[in-house]
């Protein structure tokens, strides 16, 4: 996967302000800004506004994010991969998926690997995030284990690291046995009114009814249906909202 268009440059801007006395600005002249306690986060190749942000506001760079993952990632021990398929990026916000494809559970049918997420933003719609997920390898379905699997977050004016990585990679390896031990009841337990009802209150009343059919309840498995659900998220919705929707999936399930 081409990471070049994630990598673009960024700045801060000093915010001009006028006053009532000098309409006019001298754009030369920083003494002619009102001091307001904001800056601007400007893409710099395009000149483009990203935001408007207060002053205390830290950026943690695109760039500077992701270089430090890859150096963690080549001393991991483990095999990856930049999956491209829930990874994204824009002047405001990007996410970026690692699969391990030798970090594997599995279904009935298919393998499913271990994927890392990672979240960033310049807009403060969030802070740099880190959790853990799947990718399965029969559909490309996506999938949160936040449930499970402890989150990792940290806001930009808190600073983040991937020096843990390795032990974070352990970590998850160790709850294994307990995801597999909750796929295999999955794959078991039928679905009923209450949790067909829990899908539509907790993820979204249109996906309950285009993921199951009224005949269907109480003939096919939680399993069935909670690919259902991920294969309409991952493959139909704008991958800006496809990690909150996979959250509420994960938490409907206890993954």
């Amino acid at each position: 996967m081409n990471l070049q268009p994630f990598l673009f440059p960024v700045t801060e801007r000093t915010v001009a302000v006028d006053n009532s006395t000098t309409p006019l600005i001298d754009l030369d002249n920083q003494e002619t800004f009102l001091s307001n306690g904001y800056k601007a986060i400007v893409r710099e190749d395009t000149n483009e506004v990203i935001s408007i942000v207060r002053d205390s506001y830290k950026i943690v760079t695109n760039s500077n994010l992701i270089d430090q993952l890859l150096r963690q990632l080549a001393t991991c021990g483990h095999s990856f991969k930049i999956d491209p398929s829930h990874s994204f990026v824009s002047n405001e916000r990007m996410r970026l998926q690692i699969t391990f494809p030798d970090l594997k559970l599995r279904d009935k049918e298919s393998d499913i690997a271990l994927s890392a997420f990672i979240h960033n933003s310049y807009d403060q719609s969030e802070g740099v995030r880190f959790y853990f997920g799947a990718i399965r390898a029969i559909c490309s379905n996506g999938m949160i284990f936040g449930t499970v699997l402890s989150k990792y977050y940290s806001r930009h004016t808190k600073g983040f690291s991937f020096d843990d990585l390795s032990e974070k990679l352990a970590e998850a390896r160790s709850f294994f046995p307990e995801i597999q031990e909750r796929i295999n009841r999955l794959e078991v337990l039928r679905v009923d009114e209450q949790l067909v009802e829990h899908v539509s209150e907790k993820i979204s009343k249109r996906l309950a009814q285009e993921a199951i059919d009224q005949e269907e309840i109480g003939r096919i498995s939680q399993w069935v249906l909670l690919n259902r659900l991920t294969n309409r998220i991952s493959h139909d919705m704008d991958p800006h909202v496809q990690a909150r929707y996979q959250d509420n999936v994960s938490k409907v399930f206890a993954l």
